[in-house]
């Protein structure tokens, strides 16, 4: 039978984070990420991914024309993510105002996934009834036989 301390390290939990930076990044960023990442045990951080300049970039509302810069790093040791901003900023000269730090989780992020990989089918160019006329079931046909209904359904009560 296992101990408890078979079970414990055997259990590695790792924690997720999604880390963007607005604006131009300061020289040698990347590394001084990777390093100040080094206290939470970061064991992977993937390479960084621009979006193009936006007029207001989506997680950072406040800035005007300027693109993001987004980093996806898997820690071992448990964090929150206003910790984790803060120290980043600190540790990598970069402003508050210019970080933005994300669970996958979170439902900003799950909002922003792209949930469906089907085709998208314009349908005014598909033809609704296909082919079929539905001229009966509109206007005067329509109210001649919504009134042999209404006579057929009056005689079987009148039946009764």
């Amino acid at each position: 039978m296992k101990n408890f301390a078979d079970y414990l390290t055997e259990s590695k939990k790792t924690y997720e984070f999604k880390i963007g930076v607005a604006g131009e990044l300061p020289e040698n960023f990347e590394d001084m990420l990777e390093t100040s990442l080094q206290k939470y045990g970061c064991s992977n951080i993937a390479a960084g991914k621009k979006t193009p300049i936006q007029e207001r970039p989506l997680d950072f509302p406040q800035l005007e024309n300027c693109e993001a810069t987004y980093f996806e790093i898997t820690c071992t040791y448990p964090t929150t993510v206003q910790v984790l901003q803060e120290y980043i900023g600190q540790c990598c000269g970069v402003k508050q105002s210019h970080i933005i730090v994300r669970n996958p989780n979170e439902p900003q992020e799950l909002y922003q996934e792209e949930t469906s990989s089907d085709v998208y089918v314009a349908k005014l160019t598909v033809e609704e009834l296909e082919g079929e006329s539905a001229q009966e079931s509109v206007g005067e046909d329509r109210v001649m036989n919504l009134l042999k209904e209404l006579e057929t359904a009056r005689k079987e009560q009148s039946g009764d």
